[in-house]
């Protein structure tokens, strides 16, 4: 039986690597992934939910960004492209040559779950997630039902308070502002 090992690489070779790839990839302590394939529901979530957001936080001390933004979790050698963010005030980078950079103190992460990732979403990423001080939201949005969880830290403890919503009547609550879920699911067929 022979056994396949693979070389861990450095945080600075893995970002030398994803300045330059054709496609996306994420690092976990030394161990690259290529991210997914986005279905259409997937990509019309991640649009209406960072649409909504942009409108009620575009004159407030906020900004939005969609999946394409890479975010930092560099104590814990991590770094991933989350299917959106919000930074509240000044946005904080790990910087790196040629320009490249990570976001390193979100607000709220939002990740859309599907067959390929909802193991990750809510293991490894989460595990790393909620290492982020300024993190105050961790939303997973299902994208084959109508099903969005929403974690909450507790004052400033690590500590988290766990909710949930399945009623496309209903709203939920996104950086203070109430989002109904007609609006998340907009457009997206359900199977």
């Amino acid at each position: 039986m022979s056994v396949l090992v693979l070389e861990r690489i450095s945080v600075e070779q893995f970002l030398e690597q994803e300045f330059t790839a054709e496609g996306r990839h994420e690092y976990c302590n030394g161990k690259i992934s290529e991210m997914a394939y986005a279905s259409e529901n997937h990509e019309l979530i991640v649009a209406n939910v960072v649409g909504e957001l942009r409108t009620f936080l575009k004159d407030k001390p906020y900004k939005v960004y969609p999946s394409n933004r890479m975010l930092g979790v560099p104590n814990h050698n991590r770094f991933y492209y989350a299917d959106a963010m919000v930074v509240q005030g000044k946005p904080e980078f790990f910087n790196y040559k040629k320009k490249m950079q990570a976001t390193l103190n979100p607000c709220t992460i939002i990740e859309v779950l599907s067959d390929s990732t909802e193991q990750k979403d809510r293991g490894e990423k989460w595990h790393a997630y909620r290492q982020i001080p300024s993190l105050q939201e961790y939303i997973l949005i299902a994208q084959d039902q109508v099903y969005v969880e929403v974690f909450r830290r507790i004052a400033d403890e690590n500590a988290w308070r766990n909710e949930y919503e399945d009623d496309i009547a209903k709203a939920i609550t996104i950086v203070t502002q109430s989002i109904p879920l007609a609006e998340i699911y907009r457009d997206v067929e359900l199977g």
